[in-house]
């Protein structure tokens, strides 16, 4: 991906951040051991579905910036791997931290929390429980029953484990330092003055004061939304330079930066949570608009990408906005410039035939638009692509037109009304020739197209049913999408949605060429109800629901993406190829978006 760099924050003032705030507040004059006072701290065991009880290969943990400082370029980020109890830590040299039992393996462990920076399960037959827990950007923390042991296993220069007895208890660190094992050895030491039980009781506090699932809400799906609040928790970033507020990360490895679509849909999340911190998500991205009013895709410390990503900030904050109780005038105002200077900077930068300013926008052609690339769009090995990006595309005339609607309510709620006209009628300019020129009559569906009069590009993907959510389709083109909608032969299948058609020559299991995504679907089914398909879309919802809800109880994760058939485990699907290639990045875990949609579809009323 082509980057701009921009220089990183020092990597030695990060390096002496290593405990934090949050460590030095756990500091107590012992570690407490007694069986009372872990009981007390994991409160009621592994059958409250208000903690993360299931644990699985492949989940991050990370530690979080709601609870101290973290760190961008020097992150431990670690992963749950392998057979046993192992974490593989997502450093240079890749060194595995892994746990064995004396008298019974980790599989006869009972795990009464598993969330994204804490484990904690009971042994059989040992009152004090196995405890291993981030306690900072850098260090984990760790407490094992009688006759368990730890080692580190793979080297790696700046990383040290320290391990000492307690009775017959072994307590350890895990620490990491890019400057080397002298600074890592030295907050590893530290941290072995931490109180583990303390650490749990502050972890703990977070799941005891989030939002409880709606009434009569089923086990299954309840657990979905205690694991989906600790995925949330953990995309969160600290203030870091040049970034002045908290902000998100789709899942921390190997999608460490802040992306654009990525931040929208983390603050419907967020939003049922803490308010502040989804405008601070949304702000944080805001930061980096450019002079001309491009955004980009990809943003960090280290720098940005030279794409930008579809236009879904305004909508993402007008629902933000709409959430609270209280109004915030301030937010809207500042979203509503942020946005409104990227729809301009689309209309100019991807407009096919030519580039007329804004206001000449309904005097000038037909205004059909298209990506720079699949990487833009967010669908990168679509099959739509396969031709190059020079052509009509769907979805972007339903991001344009749906953003073009949000800026009008926007302008009206502002007192802007020439604004909220201009607005109205530009989106409704986009819509019109996406009804005229991308709408195949005989097929009764929205197709890409290389220009208002050309080839069509006739693979059948989730992107020709976006209309249904821009408001783009009249009443009658809608009800045939919902037709095709509901086809078990295209897109009702036991996963619905998938992003090609079931029965498309070009579908494969493989991310944007078959598989089910959880935001697609959030989109579609806001989608059906403004069209007053209603029953199909409480089914929508609930089979997203259950399906997500039903993976994460057998594998412990929310993924980036799912088998639409229901029957391929997630980490088991091609990403890009990753897997016919015989190598490669696999389906990511504990996605960020995955998780923030959850949470909204479960708590927000119907």
């Amino acid at each position: 991906m082509p980057w701009t760099r921009r220089t990183a924050p020092g990597r030695a003032a990060a390096g002496a951040m290593l405990l934090g705030l949050t460590v030095a507040a756990m500091l107590l004059p012992g570690l407490a051991a007694g069986a009372g006072a872990a009981a007390g701290a994991a409160g009621g065991g592994p059958d409250r579905v208000n903690l993360p009880t299931v644990y699985g290969g492949g989940i991050r943990l990370a530690f979080s910036g709601l609870d101290g400082r973290t760190s961008w370029a020097e992150p431990v980020v670690a992963s749950t791997a392998g057979e046993g109890l192992a974490l593989r830590f997502h450093l240079p040299k890749d060194p595995v931290l892994k746990i064995r039992g004396g008298g019974a393996g980790p599989e006869a462990l009972r795990w009464r929390m598993v969330t994204n920076d804490l484990l904690v399960a009971e042994a059989p037959g040992d009152a004090s429980p196995l405890v291993l827990g981030l306690v900072s950007n850098h260090v984990l923390a760790g407490r094992l029953p009688a006759d368990w042991r730890v080692a580190l296993e793979g080297g790696d220069p700046g990383a040290v484990l320290l391990r000492r007895a307690v009775g017959d208890r072994t307590v350890f660190t895990f620490a990491y330092s890019s400057k080397g094992p002298k600074e890592a050895a030295e907050a590893a030491s530290q941290a072995l003055k931490v109180s583990l039980d303390t650490l749990i009781e502050a972890r703990q506090d977070y799941f005891e004061h989030a939002p409880a699932p709606p009434v009569g809400t089923d086990r299954a799906r309840a657990a979905g939304l205690a694991k989906a609040l600790s995925v949330l928790k953990a995309t969160v970033y600290a203030p870091e330079e040049p970034l002045a507020v908290r902000w998100t990360t789709p899942a921390r490895w190997p999608n460490r930066d802040m992306g654009l679509a990525e931040s929208a849909f983390h603050a419907l999340g967020l939003m049922h949570t803490d308010a502040a911190l989804a405008k601070e998500a949304l702000r944080a991205v805001y930061g980096f608009q450019t002079e001309e009013g491009m955004i980009p895709q990809r943003m960090s410390p280290g720098g940005v990408a030279e794409v930008s990503h579809p236009p879904i900030l305004g909508w993402a904050a007008w629902q933000v906005y709409a959430h609270e109780k209280m109004r915030d005038r301030e937010f809207l105002q500042r979203s509503f410039e942020v946005a409104q200077k990227h729809v301009v900077w689309y209309m100019k930068k991807r407009r096919m035939d030519g580039e007329p300013p804004p206001e000449k926008v309904l005097e000038h052609g037909t205004p059909l638009y298209a990506w720079k690339s699949a990487e833009e769009s967010g669908a990168e090995n679509s099959p739509r692509f396969e031709a190059g990006a020079e052509f009509a595309a769907v979805d972007l005339a339903c991001y344009l037109a749906n953003e073009c609607a949000t800026l009008q309510a926007m302008a009206q709620k502002l007192g802007y009304r020439e604004l909220a006209k201009a607005w109205g009628a530009r989106g409704e300019a986009i819509a019109s020739a996406a009804r005229r020129c991308l709408w195949h009559g005989e097929r009764g569906f929205f197709f890409d197209r290389k220009g208002p009069d050309g080839e069509w590009i006739d693979t059948w993907t989730a992107a020709g049913l976006l209309p249904l959510w821009a408001g783009v389709a009249t009443p009658e083109q809608a009800a045939r999408l919902r037709a095709h909608l509901l086809d078990a032969k295209k897109f009702w299948t036991a996963f619905p949605v998938p992003t090609v058609a079931r029965d498309d020559p070009k579908f494969k299991k493989d991310m944007w060429q078959g598989p089910t995504w959880v935001h697609m679907n959030y989109l579609l089914i806001q989608g059906l109800r403004r069209y007053g398909f209603e029953p199909e879309a409480v089914a929508l919802r609930d089979r997203t629901l259950s399906a997500a809800a039903a993976w994460y109880a057998r594998t412990g994760c929310l993924y980036e993406f799912y088998d639409c058939e229901d029957q391929t485990p997630p980490p088991a699907l091609d990403r890009k190829g990753s897997l016919a290639g015989g190598g490669g990045p696999a389906v990511v875990a504990d996605w960020g978006p995955t998780a923030a949609l959850y949470a909204d579809l479960l708590l927000r009323p119907r």
